[in-house]
């Protein structure tokens, strides 16, 4: 269940789509809302934007007004740090105006991947949401230089925030897409997506993508072999094909044929169905298709207007499956949504 949730904000308009979702789906939940900034010296702020915040601050301060910047820091920190408490005064206003009681404000300062890790692991964060891009990070990116940092290194499962189909605007959760192979990692991010779409009252698809990496020994691991028929049980015998017990089948002749992987994905989305009605998701929709993982994970996501698309970082694969960088990378720069990642 989701208790706690971590949203950096630093002003941008993903940002403020990363607090939309923070904080629907800490209101639905019950959940602790942690809204961080993290100022750096360098953020590329307008001249006049800049010149606007530290006239309000010179008032503020004249004025007797706590302000809580440091008065030794250079103008430009605390001008800085001064717009980041009016990011977060305006987010928890808005948070609280929503529903969500429980909201704490940060302010650091540093690099602001590393301190984004470093607050989710002090604060035993669930879930961080952050916009996929930054003020000042390239147009032409998909993820931001900061938002790329917190995918491959979050101590816990992370949201990158995306327009829908390039469209700006709130995010309503109604349709939710969890890729699963049936490994740990997976089925981890079946039960967090299946947590969020029981409260957001969302549908629910489950997603197995047959391909051909998988060793023998990892799909054993996924499977109740007593269930399986006896050609499907034969192929998974390590005797009968030793070099694929523990090599991927990527750079070999495919070892399992259609059926057996279709009979292995019927039985991971089963279990994976029952998974999300037991934590109460309403409706599910199950999906074996065959090809490419990411490609496929895309298409169903469009194909059913997914608004949150749900996957692990590793999957049986290993260094050719759902890790950082392959699968779950690929998705995240060409979903049309935004994109969960579980470790």
């Amino acid at each position: 269940m989701i208790q706690t949730i971590l949203t950096p904000l630093d002003g941008s308009t993903h940002a403020q789509l990363a607090l939309d979702l923070s904080i629907d789906i800490a209101s639905r939940c019950g959940a602790r809302l942690i809204l961080l900034h993290v100022g750096v010296g360098n953020e590329n702020v307008p001249e006049e934007i800049f010149n606007t915040l530290a006239r309000e601050l010179r008032q503020a301060e004249s004025s007797g007004e706590e302000t809580g910047i440091p008065p030794h820091s250079s103008q430009r920190v605390r001008v800085l740090g001064y717009m980041g408490k009016r990011f977060l005064h305006q987010a928890r206003h808005v948070a609280n105006k929503r529903g969500v009681e429980n909201v704490e404000t940060v302010i650091d300062l540093g690099d602001a991947g590393e301190r984004i890790g470093h607050h989710a692991k002090q604060s035993a964060a669930d879930l961080i949401i952050m916009g996929s891009r930054g003020r000042g990070e390239l147009a032409g990116l998909v993820l931001g230089s900061v938002s790329h940092k917190v995918f491959h290194t979050a101590p816990c499962p992370c949201v990158t925030v995306h327009h829908k189909d390039g469209k700006p605007g709130p995010i309503e959760i109604r349709n939710i897409l969890a890729a699963t192979d049936g490994s740990d990692e997976a089925d981890r991010a079946v039960d967090l997506a299946s947590d969020i779409a029981a409260a957001c009252g969302a549908k629910l698809t489950l997603e197995y993508v047959m391909w051909r990496g998988p060793s023998l020994e990892q799909l054993r691991a996924t499977v109740d072999l007593d269930q399986l028929g006896k050609e499907a049980f034969d192929e998974l015998d390590p005797a009968r094909n030793p070099i694929a017990e523990h090599v991927s089948s990527t750079w070999f002749p495919p070892v399992v044929s259609t059926a057996t992987q279709e009979e292995i994905g019927h039985q991971v989305l089963e279990r994976a169905r029952r998974a999300a009605e037991a934590k109460g998701v309403g409706e599910v929709a199950l999906v074996l298709i065959d090809g490419d993982p990411a490609r496929k994970i895309v298409q169903i996501a469009k194909r059913e207007k997914a608004d949150l698309i749900a996957t692990g970082t590793r999957g049986l694969g290993g260094a050719k499956g759902m890790l950082a960088g392959s699968v779950a990378y690929k998705v995240n720069h060409a979903a049309p949504c935004s994109c969960m990642v579980v470790r």
